[in-house]
């Protein structure tokens, strides 16, 4: 082997490289490590070869095999490369000759599976690096490749990459702790990338060029997930129409190419909805231009001739409608995530629960039933509604708690009867809100009675009340004869209960702003509620003949209201207080709530529908209720002890060494399986298939593993569900 490798002839090169198998370095041989240097300078050799026949992608995949050892071997034992004898040697510099090669093919491999492989091995290394914290100066480098190809003319080379970008969110604390700015940049590239695409993957009539958008869109969204509110909402510098700089945060870039996705790139022309370019993004650690070659053979995808236009699954032009807003679809999925969780995920209910479990019939004292059933639509306070031709709305009328410490869903305010239950399903999920209609605060029991009042009558007498200790009577007599009682200075307005019977109210009052305020007064030094003298134009007869006339009137009324007192029409009648009313329809709460939110009004009604209750709408909601809001996974996980080589050992493990121990508890955290409420992946609940069980979520993925030696082994039903 070790001189095969080293030998002149490339075909014996090229053969050994073909025939080795990926996991050569991984089987353990005896002395297999020592020929580490022997196959990096021979796959470097047909790496650099021009000959496209030659075993590029296997050169890439031994190459991708080795990025891992030299972090674990720090120096390697191995034969020296530069001569065919059997001289061993100590090297500390395989790392760099590993990454210097496959940089080095992930730019300039003419093959496009050998890129795609490159691309991976770059991929892993910086993960491997990361978690090392070895903090390499080549990582920066390595990005870049894997940045700059996320545009790179082959969609499957482009589309790897992007696979790679995406599988490094899970490592974004570790290389934002090597170099901060570095999850930003990438979210930054990813904008600006997909803007570069945009409109010519509008225009294209290929299916692939759109799904290579669409995973550029979910590789955003994780790494928005992935970073804190308070990151998104720094600032960047753009260059505008005009060579105008502008500046906006990175959130605002983000809702402007999905704003584009959604709506079409037609918007990015106009300077308000342009989010950035690969150019503002130019930097010493990024270069959005850096050079890559072409490949050297026919382009997989969009060539008919090609050998993918073959496989069982051809690359077609797009021509269904589904297929043309692809682009259009992914964008509204993601402003609706990142409207309903960014900053708030995970919530309350933990990692498995990112939407709700709520059901229609949950509550409901007209259903019975444990799940949906056809009864459901007999209930008179249920009805469903379509929103925007996007959304299923649910409005359930349902009874209001009573009895829960702190006044339950209304807080302990004043409210009525029952309650509304929203349940909303759209492209995120499902999501369900209870709602109540408050009145105001609670009422205080011991109030007295209320105060009656009743009409109060000129003969009645009413007792003497001694004056206050703050005011006091004296005599003052004026110009014209007139002898007037007057009261001192008030400290307080006169008011109805500091107001004896003889005194004048109105008298009082002018008194008092005359005194409180002479600013006020008419005539200087006289008070407000002294007469104004007699006018000149009047005589004395005159004026008597009024006064007379008007107490004449005034006696006469005061005998008839003595006269006619208890007549009936006298009287007010008693007015008592309305009892509350309970309304007669099971849904008035609903259509109150409704109206209020404005869905009746005449604006909403072409974009609000009510649907008809029947089996089609029932098997639809079961439908979506089935399906899964995020991407799922389940991985099944054995354990094979030394010497096990039938099915039946294997499969009646119920335990593992250490090392197989800890490697099932990085997987995921362990999840109780009788009360989890995320992805089960056909575990039951009902402890036939073991009691716990390792399990991962994001917001956007869930992984359920079957661990054999979790689960029981007691009978042949049960090893029959460790393998299905």
């Amino acid at each position: 082997m070790h001189c095969g490798l080293l030998h002149i002839d490339q075909d014996i090169v090229n053969t050994i490289i073909k025939h080795c198998s990926p996991q050569f370095f991984s089987l353990g041989l005896p002395g297999a490590t020592m020929l580490i240097m022997d196959f990096i300078i021979a796959a470097g050799r047909v790496a650099s070869s021009a000959f496209l026949n030659a075993p590029r992608v296997e050169a890439q995949v031994l190459l991708g095999s080795l990025v891992c050892f030299p972090n674990l071997y720090c120096e390697l034992p191995a034969l020296h490369p530069s001569t065919p004898d059997i001289a061993v040697s100590q090297f500390t510099d395989v790392k760099e000759l590993i990454i210097k090669t496959v940089l080095s093919s992930a730019r300039d491999e003419p093959s496009g599976p050998a890129r795609c492989v490159a691309l991976c091995s770059l991929g892993i290394w910086i993960c491997e690096e990361l978690v090392h914290e070895s903090h390499h100066p080549q990582i920066k480098e390595a990005l870049n490749v894997i940045c700059v190809s996320l545009k790179f003319t082959n969609k499957t080379v482009a589309h790897v990459a992007c696979n790679m970008l995406h599988m490094l969110v899970h490592y974004a604390p570790r290389l934002q702790t090597y170099q901060p700015d570095s999850p930003l940049k990438i979210i930054q590239i990813l904008i600006a990338t997909i803007t570069h695409l945009l409109p010519s993957t509008e225009a294209s009539s290929y299916e692939m060029d759109k799904r290579l958008v669409v995973s550029l869109l979910l590789c955003l969204l994780d790494w928005i997930m992935a970073l804190p509110l308070k990151t998104l909402l720094q600032s960047v510098h753009s260059t505008g129409a005009e060579n105008e700089k502008t500046e906006k945060s990175v959130l605002n870039c983000i809702y402007k190419v999905l704003h584009g996705c959604v709506y079409g790139a037609q918007s990015f022309s106009h300077p308000k909805y342009f989010p950035i370019s690969l150019s503002d993004l130019a930097s010493v650690d990024y270069d959005p231009f850096m050079h890559l070659e072409s490949l050297r053979e026919p382009e997989p995808l969009h060539s008919p001739d090609s050998e993918r236009s073959s496989k069982l699954q051809p690359v077609t032009e797009v021509k269904t409608q589904m297929q043309q807003g692809l682009i259009s679809i992914a964008a509204r999925t993601v402003i609706t995530h990142l409207v309903n969780h960014l900053g708030h995920y995970p919530m309350s209910g933990g990692p498995a629960m990112l939407t709700s479990q709520v059901c229609e019939n949950h509550d409901n004292h007209y259903s019975e039933s444990t799940e949906l059933s056809p009864e459901l639509f007999d209930s008179p306070n249920i009805q469903f509604f379509v929103l925007n031709n996007t959304t299923l709305v649910s409005c359930i009328q349902i009874r209001s708690e009573e009895s829960v410490p702190g006044g339950g869903l209304a807080a302990g305010l004043v409210s009525a009867n029952s309650n509304v239950r929203i349940i909303v399903r759209d492209l995120s999920g499902k999501y369900s809100w209870d709602s109540a209609i408050l009145y105001g605060p609670p009422i205080v029991s011991g109030l007295p009675e209320p105060t009656s009042f009743i009409l109060s009558m000129s003969y009645q007498e009413k007792p003497e009340e001694p004056p206050t200790s703050n005011e006091c009577l004296e005599d003052i007599t004026v110009k014209d004869g007139l002898s007037l009682q007057l009261r001192r200075f008030r400290e307080t307005v006169p008011t109805w209960s500091t107001i004896r019977e003889e005194e004048d109210v109105l008298d009082e009052l002018l008194q008092y702003l005359g005194t409180t305020s002479p600013e006020c007064l008419q005539r200087t030094g006289i008070s407000l509620n002294v007469p104004a003298p007699q006018p000149v134009c009047i005589s004395e007869k005159q004026e008597n003949d009024v006064i007379n006339a008007i107490l004449k009137q005034y006696t006469e009324e005061k005998e008839f209201v003595e006269k006619h007192f208890n007549d009936l029409n006298m009287k007010a009648s008693e007015q008592d207080e309305p009892t509350p009313q309970k309304p007669q329809s099971a849904f008035y709460y609903c259509r109150l709530l409704l109206s209020i939110l404005g869905m009746n009004s005449w604006d909403k009604r072409r974009s609000f529908h009510l649907l008809k209750k029947n089996e089609k709408l029932l098997r639809e909601l079961r439908n979506l209720d089935s399906r899964q809001c995020r991407e799922t996974h389940k991985i099944a996980v054995f354990y094979v002890a030394e010497g096990q080589e039938d099915k039946y050992s294997i499969l009646t493990n119920i335990g593992g060494s250490q090392a197989y121990e800890d490697f099932v508890a990085g997987l995921g955290w362990e999840v109780n399986l009788t009360n989890h409420c995320g992805f089960m992946g056909g575990l039951q609940k009902n402890k036939s298939t073991g009691l716990t069980t390792p399990y991962f979520a994001t917001s956007t993925v869930e992984v359920i593993f079957h661990v054999s030696t979790r689960m029981p082994s007691e009978s042949d039903d049960s090893l029959t569900k460790k393998v299905s």
